[in-house]
Parts: C-alpha cells; structure tokens; sequence
C-alpha cells in the first residue's frame, strides 16, 4: 500500500519536471549545424569568350552592273553559275552600237581623205611658188637689159609673195586635218568600246550568287550603273561581319581564334580567326557597336553568303594555371563584412605573409626585405591609429587602400635601392598586378570553422577564376557555399 502511494505520488512529479526542462529548452535554441560544400584548387585552362553573332559573307564580293542602256539580249549566266574572268553574262542590242562603230569608221575615212586633198593643194601651191621665183629672176634680167618695164617685175613678186601665203593657209589646213583624224579614230574607239561592253563580262572568276536581269529587259543607266550580277570571288574561305560591343572590344585582338556555328548546322562548329577590328562605330539606340572581321575556311562549301554565325571569340586563354570555381569568390560567411581583418593578430600574420610573399616576387635582398617589413607595419600602425574611436566598420582597414599605400611605399623607398635586374622584375611584377586583383577566398581551418585567405586573381570565365598567388596553393579546398545539416 505504501509503495502504490509513493509511484502515485511520482509520476506527477517526473511528468513536471520533464515538462519545465522541455518549456526552458524553448528559449534556448541551439546553433544549427552547418555543413560546407568546398572546390578544390587545380591546374586547367581558361578560356575568356566574347559572345557575338553576324552575317556570313564572301572574301570578295563583286557587282556587275552595265555602262550602257539598251534591251537585253540574251543572259548566258544563271544563279549559282561558275565563270571566268571574261566570259559573257550577258548581251545587249548590239545594232545601235554596231550602227555608231561604222559611222565612226566613215568619218574617219572622210577625214583621212581631205588630209590628202590638202597635201595635194600644198604639192601645188609649192610648184607656184617655185614657179614665181623663176618669173622673178627672168623679169630682173629683161628689166636690166631694158628689155621688160618695172611693173612687170613687181608683178613677179607679187606673185611669189601670194604663192608663200597660199603655201602657209595648206599647211594651217593639214595640221586641221590631222587633228580631225586624231578626233575621229577617238571616236572611233569609243564606240568600239561601247560595242565591246554591249556584252557583259565576269571581271573575276567565282560564283554567281545575284541576278536581277532577263532576256528582253530594258537596262537604263543615266545616272548610274545597274547591279545586274552579284559574284562571289572564292568560297572556299568567308568572312563574317561580327558585331562587337564597345565594352568587350578592348579585349579582342587581331589573330584571336574563333569557333562559331550557324543555324543550318547547329551540331557542327567551325573554326575561325579575327582578322581585322574596325574603327568605324555603329550606334543604334545608344548601343555602341564595332565590325570585328572574322576569316575561316570553307572548303566544302556548307556555308552560304548571309547566313547567320553565333561566334565565340576567345579573346584570352591561360593553360596550365591555378584556378578555382567563380562560386569560391563569391561566398562570404554569415556576418562576415568584407575588408574584415581578423583582428591584430590575423593582421599581423598577413603582414608577414605579405613580406615574405613579395621578397620571393620581387628577388628582394633580405635588408630589402627589413625595409619593406618596415613600411609595412607603419602602414598597419596608420591603419590602427585612424581607426581609434571609430566604432566597429573603422576597426577594419580597407584593403584596397592598404595596397595602395603599400605599392607607394615600394615606389618610393624599395625600388630605388634595387639593381637593374630588379628593376626588370619588378616592372613586369607591376605589370601583372595591373590585370589582376585581390581577393578573399575561405577555407576550413583545423576545427572546421571558415578561415580566410587572400589570394590574386587574374583571367575568369563562366566557371572559373584564374589564380596567381597569395595564401592558397593547389589542392586547398575552398568553400563554396554553405547550407544547414538535416536534422
């Protein structure tokens, strides 16, 4: 009887004990367990691609239009026909022209024929030249010998001077007529020429691709030729006309290589290279545009003037270098901000870090190195000293301003102790540091909670960001993302 009262009694007592435990357990909620997705750090190859498109065109295009306005003959070339240079396309009326060339011809002929008339006058006007200087010497002696009157002798001379004018008018004469016979054989030919181009000729050899005249049609060219055949000089090799906006063009170069594919063939992928970046913009809607000419072969002829190419420029390339998932540089832990030091100690570790990284960067001497070591933890006492009082976003040191100052420091007290071939080093350092940037990338330390390293980052692509030194090496696993373990 005593031990049933003492269970009774019990159980109310273990039932409120457990539920007070529960209800205060409410207010406590534990820290979620988190688990980190991480990628590992290795060797490969980036690839950074200009996305574009443009029309497929022949190397060389050529018009072929007609000087002359006639009726159309006949046409002796279709689309799609292989020609030679000099074969005929096409005829015009011939007779119009033909009718001018004979013309031409006679007039010739006229002239040709007065130019002899007049040569023949001068033969004349010679001979009575001739004729009155014998009459003048004659008429001298009878009038010496008293035998002829004065006036008998002027009348010779008169006749001599008359026969010399007659003579000079023959010769103005001639000289017209050869300059009539110069004009007409011009004519001449340029009626033969516009008999000749009465049938029109491929000027180079390729392919028809164009044609927008039928036999019997009337060709008016006023004021300009008419296009009447369009050739493509070689299709074994095109080009396209890619349009390039103005942000990515500064990235392309001459001799880049292309991939590209086109609707008709969307599982084949052709190869290409840039062979020339156009100055002349094009700006449509606010929209900045470049003409960037891409050339490829085209061997089997699968692709057609005016097709469509979706083209990949790779307008970079690294093989063989570090790099690491473009998610490891986009993750932050929660409630980390970023340019966070780590407090005094992290910082002072990354100074170290930083010295001893760049003594090796730079073939620094060791007193060289003392001396940067110097600057850099002036820098890091600045960086402190200006962040007393300023609350908790000033106790963490911009880094881009921390480079900054460091790379003036170098400037100023490093680089003039350095030897020549320093000198080269640390030009080319600086060059580099010019096309890469810092970043913070993550890591899990020994008790697996998130630990920062910083790193430089060059060349990126869809997938992955190049790395070219700092705190990582390869095969570290940085984080990636993070999520709460299931419970």
């Amino acid at each position: 009887m005593r031990l049933s009262r003492l269970f009774t009694l019990a159980i109310p007592v273990a039932l409120a004990t457990g539920g007070a435990a529960w209800f205060l357990n409410l207010g406590q909620p534990t820290e979620p367990r988190l688990e980190y997705e991480t990628a590992v750090i290795e060797k490969g190859t980036i690839r950074r691609i200009v996305s574009t498109s443009g029309p497929v065109r022949a190397l060389v295009t050529v018009s072929v239009g007609s000087y002359l306005s006639g009726p159309v003959e006949s046409v002796n070339a279709d689309f799609n026909s292989e020609v030679k240079p000099g074969d005929v396309l096409a005829k015009l009326d011939r007779r119009t022209f033909a009718a001018k060339v004979a013309e031409a011809e006679a007039n010739l002929l006229a002239a040709k024929a007065a130019l002899a008339n007049q040569k023949a006058a001068l033969i004349k006007a010679e001979a009575v030249l001739l004729n009155s200087e014998r009459t003048i010497e004659r008429q001298r002696s009878l009038a010496q010998k008293k035998f002829a009157s004065e006036q008998s002798l002027d009348n010779a001379i008169r006749d001599r001077d008359v026969a010399r004018a007659e003579i000079a008018v023959v010769k103005s004469l001639i000289e017209t007529a050869d300059a009539q016979i110069v004009q007409r054989q011009a004519v001449l030919e340029s009626a033969r020429v516009d008999l000749e181009r009465s049938e029109i000729k491929s000027p180079i050899a390729g392919t028809v691709i164009s044609r927008s005249v039928d036999p019997g049609q009337t060709v008016a060219s006023s004021f300009q030729a008419p296009e009447l055949f369009k050739i493509a000089q070689d299709l074994s090799r095109i080009r396209i006309e890619a349009q390039v906006n103005e942000a990515d063009v500064g990235s392309i170069a001459e001799g880049n290589p292309v991939t590209f594919s086109v609707d008709a063939y969307p599982d084949r992928e052709f190869e290409g290279r840039v062979t020339q970046i156009r100055l002349a913009a094009t700006e449509i809607n606010n929209v900045v545009t470049y003409t960037v000419i891409i050339e490829a072969k085209n061997e089997d002829r699968r692709l057609f003037p005016g097709m469509t190419a979706n083209v990949r420029i790779e307008s970079a390339r690294r093989d063989g270098v570090l790099r690491v998932s473009n998610d490891a540089l986009r993750f932050r832990p929660r409630g980390e901000i970023a340019g966070s030091d780590g407090g005094t100690k992290g910082g002072a570790d990354r100074s170290a870090r930083t010295v001893e990284r760049l003594k090796g960067e730079l073939a620094l001497t060791d007193s060289q190195a003392e001396k940067l070591k110097a600057e850099v933890q002036a820098i890091g006492a600045e960086a402190r000293a200006d962040s007393q009082g300023g609350g908790f976003a000033a106790a963490r040191p911009d880094p881009s301003a921390f480079r900054m100052k460091l790379n003036m420091r170098i400037e100023q007290v490093i680089v003039p102790t350095m030897s020549e071939e320093q000198r080269k080093i640390y030009e080319r350092w600086k060059k580099g540091r010019e096309s890469t940037r810092a970043a913070a990338l993550w890591a899990l330390d020994a008790a697996g909670k998130p630990e920062r390293r910083m790193a430089r980052v060059g060349l990126a692509d869809d997938q992955f960001t190049e790395i070219v030194g700092g705190d990582v090496k390869e095969g570290d696993k940085l984080i990636v993302r993070v999520r709460e373990a299931k419970k």
